[in-house]
Order: structure tokens, then sequence, then C-alpha cells
């Protein structure tokens, strides 16, 4: 009775860490030259008026940001965001064979919570900008907004039925992105620690450098959420806002400040650990032997999993 216990609790905390027994859940196996292959015209028409639409947007933003600033550095920051969106979104075209739903038929239209998830990357040099110069105030609206939207798009998508590959992919990364340049930002101009400046860039370089070496060593991966990322995600996020929020409003609540930077480095260093756990289990399965399918929910035990974050 005493290992059928010890054997759920494994169990239990296999779940936590990888999310391995959660059912269903949004997934698909990223396999070497079977997902994301299909060309799709109407996809990719949907991802060019996307981006047009986007690019519109943010330029205003931009223009009231630069105005409400005195034009400071508009230069630099013209030619970073404008980089960025034409980066990201030429991406985004060059992988439109991803739009798919998770069985594997094709999509038309973007939809809603892809158009978000996009909407949320094209903030990020906004949100940088606006931490450098220090205008914690708009910096708060705009994290806590961007924020929303990767509760937005999850909850969206799962209930109009529109979970795609694409949007699979799309929300870790643009999530990692987030992250890395806030928390980032923040460790430069001092409001969090140098602890956490190194944990997150650690933590990004592992997740980057990790999944590319199983998908070249092992030839699949699974990209899925876990509930240990979606938890310490949350904590950061709660944090941050609290960071910002106390840095626009009352910078004299010194030790509330300093507790919540004690907070983050201590969650981002068991971020770090978490990524290495799941980089250890998945470098200790076989590789992919048998002919696989083109991305499916099943099959969880059999092949790596990796990433954090999908819907």
């Amino acid at each position: 009775m005493a290992a059928s216990l010890a054997q759920r609790l494994w169990r239990r905390v296999r779940w936590f860490a990888s999310g391995e027994a959660a059912r269903p859940v949004a997934a698909f196996d990223w396999i070497s030259g079977r997902v994301g292959s299909r060309q799709n015209p109407d996809g990719m028409r949907a991802v060019i008026q996307a981006s047009i639409a986007l690019l519109a947007g943010t330029a205003l933003l931009d223009l009231a940001c630069l105005w409400r600033h005195a034009w400071a550095h508009w230069e630099l920051f013209a030619l970073i965001h404008l980089a960025w969106m034409g980066g990201f979104m030429v991406a985004t075209a060059l992988n439109v064979g991803f739009l798919e739903t998770p069985q594997g038929v094709p999509l038309r239209r973007l939809g809603g919570p892809n158009v978000l998830t996009l909407a949320r990357a094209a903030a990020v040099p906004l949100l940088v900008y606006l931490l450098a110069v220090g205008d914690h105030a708009l910096a708060f609206v705009g994290y806590g907004l961007a924020s929303a939207t990767d509760v937005l798009d999850g909850w969206w998508a799962r209930r109009a039925g529109r979970q795609s590959k694409l949007g699979i992919v799309l929300d870790p990364v643009v999530d990692l992105l987030l992250h890395l340049g806030v928390i980032g930002t923040l460790g430069l101009i001092g409001l969090l620690g140098r602890v956490a400046l190194a944990m997150i860039l650690l933590r990004s370089a592992l997740l980057v450098f990790g999944t590319l070496l199983l998908y070249l060593w092992k030839g699949c991966v699974r990209i899925q959420p876990t509930p240990w990322g979606k938890g310490t995600g949350l904590v950061i996020t709660l944090a941050t806002l609290m960071l910002l929020g106390l840095a626009a409003w009352a910078p004299g609540a010194e030790r509330v400040i300093a507790a919540l930077r004690a907070l983050c480095d201590a969650v981002l260093v068991l971020a770090v650990l978490h990524v290495v756990a799941i980089g250890l289990v998945n470098l200790g399965r076989p590789p992919v032997t048998r002919e696989p399918g083109a991305g499916g929910w099943g099959d969880a035990g059999r092949r790596p999993d990796a990433g954090e974050g999908a819907r």
C-alpha cells in the first residue's frame, strides 16, 4: 500500500511539473518535416491583413507615448519597433502552415485569439520604452492589459473552438518575449535586482536552446502547458504589476518593494530549475523511431515533451 501511495504521489508530482497526465490539453507534437508544412493562401492573406492593422494601431500608440515624453529617443524607438514588428510578422507569415487545428484541419482565418496574441507581441517594445523613460504608471496599465490578453486569448480559443497549432506555438513564444522584455528592463533600471535579470536571461536561453536541442536530437517536441509553469507565470505577473504600481504611486514603500523583489528572485530561480528538470527528463527519453502523425492530442508518455504555455 505504501508503494502504491508513493506511485500516485510521484504521478501527481510529474503532472504538476510537466502536465503529462492532464487531459484534455491543447498540445501537439512538433515533428521534423511533418507539422506546419502545408500551404495556406487564405491564412497568408489573414496574417498580412492582421499585420497591417496591428502596425497601424501600434503606430498610433507610439505617437501618443512619444508625444507624452517630448519625443525622447524617438528615432531609436521607431527603428527598433518597426524592425520588431516587421520581423515578427514575417516569421508568422513564413509559418502560416501552422494555421490549422490540432487535428490537422487547415483554417482560413487567423481568428481573434491569435490576433490578441500578436497584439501582445507588438506591445513589447512599447512597454520597454515606457520603463526605460520611467513612465511606471503607463507601463503598469500597458503590462496589465497585455497580461489580461494572455488569459483572454486562451479562454476565447477554448470557448469558441478556435484552438490552432499557430496559437499553441505563438502563445509561449510571446509570453517568453514579454517577460524577457519587461523583467529584463526592470532589472537593468534597478527596480528588480541582478538576480532576477540573470535568471530571466538564463531561463529564456534554456527554453530556446533546449527546445532546439530536443527538436534536432529527439526529432519531436511536444508543446503544452504545465501547472508549475502557469503558476510561476501568474506569481511573476502579479508581483511585477505590484512593483510597477508601487513605483508609480507609492515610491516610498521601500520595504514592500524589497519584499516583492525577493519574491521575484526566488520564483525565477525555481522557474529555471523547473526548465532544467523538464529538459533532463526529456533528454532521457528515446528519440522518435516510429512513423509519426502530423500532430494530435495523445501519446504523451511516448514522445518528448517541451514548452510551457499553450492554448
